[in-house]
């Protein structure tokens, strides 16, 4: 990148990665976006001109393989169109706090919750709701320590969590993956298969997980 930032939000779209944010109080029309080609293996600064240019991004999902839609450090949403070079504003998270690796499937946006739930909204409303259905998974121990990871494969919602179902001297990554249906107002989670994943012969502490960066679906 051309410009050091922090809390940016990075997001492919067709064959470009696009950043913003981050920038601080050195922010402006010149610098506050910027693109990789990953054909070119370049990097080229966007000027978007409109006072709306939030600095630190908590939050970022890629919504219709056109928009970067994302939420600020002051819960403020906002979508950003690489094609238009616009920002628009939306509305304010209705619970503040902090809600990791969305994910957009259908027309939902998707987080992991505290202690095991999974989170739900439409992304103009930002009203979340936690996904029915998935109550013994918070009732095990297995989800203890919340989920680590959530991430999406198709249209089923993939998590990863620590867990020691072998007793204190061990400690497992396990995973489940999630099918999901609407259902009135609500959405209805089925877990379709869960399982350990991998195991290590230590004990599980604060600072002794295991961690996934990342999860993503490979075809060969």
């Amino acid at each position: 990148m051309k410009m050091a930032r922090t809390s940016a939000s990075a997001s492919r779209i067709d064959n470009k990665i696009y950043v913003f944010g981050g920038c601080g109080d050195d922010v402006d029309s010149s610098n506050w976006a910027e693109v990789y080609d990953i054909d070119t293996l370049t990097w080229d600064f966007l000027c978007v001109p409109t006072t709306t240019r939030p600095k630190n991004i908590k939050q970022s999902v890629v919504i219709g393989k056109k928009e970067v839609y994302a939420v600020d450090e002051d819960g403020q949403s906002f979508s950003f169109s690489p094609s238009k070079l616009f920002v628009s504003c939306g509305k304010t998270d209705s619970k503040p706090g902090d809600r990791h690796d969305w994910c957009f499937i259908g027309r939902f946006l998707f987080s992991r919750g505290p202690r095991g739930t999974i989170l739900w909204c439409l992304p103009d409303e930002l009203d979340w709701k936690e996904v029915k259905g998935l109550e013994e998974l918070q009732q095990q121990q297995l989800v203890e320590y919340g989920i680590s990871k959530l991430s999406k494969k198709a249209s089923y919602i993939v998590i990863f969590w620590n867990a020691q179902p072998q007793g204190a001297d061990s400690l497992e990554l396990w995973s489940a993956e999630i099918s999901l249906r609407k259902v009135g107002p609500d959405i209805r989670g089925k877990i379709e298969w869960s399982g350990s994943v991998y195991k290590l012969d230590y004990p599980l502490t604060d600072s002794n997980r295991v961690k996934v960066v990342y999860a993503g679906t490979a075809f060969t």
